[in-house]
């Protein structure tokens, strides 16, 4: 009867947690329970066993998802567009980036810009990323110089117009993406100079150093690594000049990213950034929405805030200058959201004091020897 199959398949599921747990030499619950705590598994369907998955996966349902205990947790579930915490905004981030440099697919396809999924990138469906990136301020020469495929139609402004280049700077670009800027930047730092790019996502470091090997003898002085901007894989006193392209909106620790920008700059380097910042504050929901926190719009900072943590990291002569007119730029990235009246795009600059500590051996930053880079597939 009804009864008598629920307690066979009770059954049945309690000698597999027995035959398991005595192979394992590990208590079953202690098994169950980290692997009911790790994000990656968590959002998988619920734990089960043949003839005790309607068992786990009721209480599941009555734990708010955990066959544990619910420690508090809602029962009522979370939308998908709603970022809580630091590491779902990170993960949320990493996916969406690492989606674009993967399928060649743009924020609007990845929900983030734009009305609707399309396949353009910031704006109109049938949109030109060549036209889009010259809207920001590149030129038509410099975009056809760099290898195809890394201009992305990322970004909210062309670092390299504040950025004074000169030959023998190494110039360390946060979040790097395919390399764009890197790439932009190459023919100015030599003789002696080199880029470093850095990205927190996987595919987009791939994609970067696929594209450098275009062009070994053009761009043997550009290297990309992986890392997070708020722990820069570079030596102190390393960099002359450090860009960023409309990511440091997107950290979620942004004050280690300016920390992390003194430490590794010599004394006299110069941050030449372009981002998305906050002039007005806007409402919570907009801040925690997944499509514009990805989109560089609902993680940016205030003004004044971005100053303070800039002075606090030891910086001077900051500057952040409002670009005139990107409010109209930003409107179509989030059409219908009324963001354009909490956020613009600015030029952020600023100095490491020429009398900072510096230990001329102190840098033993240098160049990763091409063996060192695994091809793609393997682990970087």
């Amino acid at each position: 009867d009804g009864h008598g199959g629920r307690l066979w398949s009770f059954l049945a599921g309690a000698g597999a947690f027995f035959v398991l747990g005595r192979l394992s030499k590990v208590p079953i619950v202690n098994v169950n329970r980290r692997m009911l705590h790790s994000r990656r598994i968590f959002r998988r369907p619920p734990f089960s066993f043949q003839g005790s998955g309607a068992l786990f996966a009721e209480k599941a349902k009555r734990n708010g998802g955990s066959c544990g205990p619910s420690r508090g947790m809602s029962t009522k579930a979370k939308s998908d567009n709603v970022l809580t915490t630091d590491e779902e905004t990170k993960q949320a981030i990493r996916e969406v980036y690492g989606s674009v440099a993967r399928t060649g697919s743009s924020l609007v396809a990845q929900g983030s810009h734009g009305k609707q999924a399309t396949a353009s990138c910031c704006g109109e469906a049938d949109a030109d990323p060549l036209e889009l990136a010259k809207q920001l301020g590149y030129t038509e020469e410099e975009l056809k110089s760099v290898p195809e495929g890394s201009n992305m139609g990322l970004g909210c402004g062309n670092t390299r117009t504040i950025a004074n280049y000169k030959p023998g700077d190494v110039v360390v670009d946060l979040g790097s993406g395919g390399g764009l800027d890197a790439f932009i930047a190459a023919p100015f730092l030599l003789p002696g100079g080199r880029a470093i790019g850095i990205d927190m996502t996987p595919d987009m470091v791939h994609k970067a150093r696929a594209n450098r090997l275009t062009d070994l003898k053009k761009y043997k002085h550009c290297e990309f690594r992986l890392g997070e901007i708020e722990h820069i894989p570079v030596g102190d006193n390393t960099a002359t000049c450090i860009v960023s392209n409309c990511v440091i909106n997107l950290s979620t620790s942004k004050q280690s990213v300016f920390n992390e920008a003194f430490r590794i700059l010599r004394p006299g380097g110069r941050l030449a950034i372009s981002d998305i910042v906050m002039f007005k504050e806007m409402p919570d929901e907009m801040k925690k929405d997944k499509r514009l926190v990805c989109g560089c719009m609902g993680g940016c900072a205030m003004i004044s805030d971005l100053k303070d943590m800039m002075t606090k990291a030891g910086f001077t002569e900051i500057s952040i200058k409002e670009k005139k007119g990107f409010s109209e730029i930003i409107k179509g990235w989030a059409p219908d959201t009324g963001v354009e009246n909490y956020v613009t795009s600015c030029w952020i600059e600023a100095v490491k004091p020429e009398d900072a500590t510096f230990d001329p051996k102190a840098s033993l930053d240098t160049p990763t020897p091409d063996s060192e880079i695994k091809p793609k597939g393997k682990s970087l």
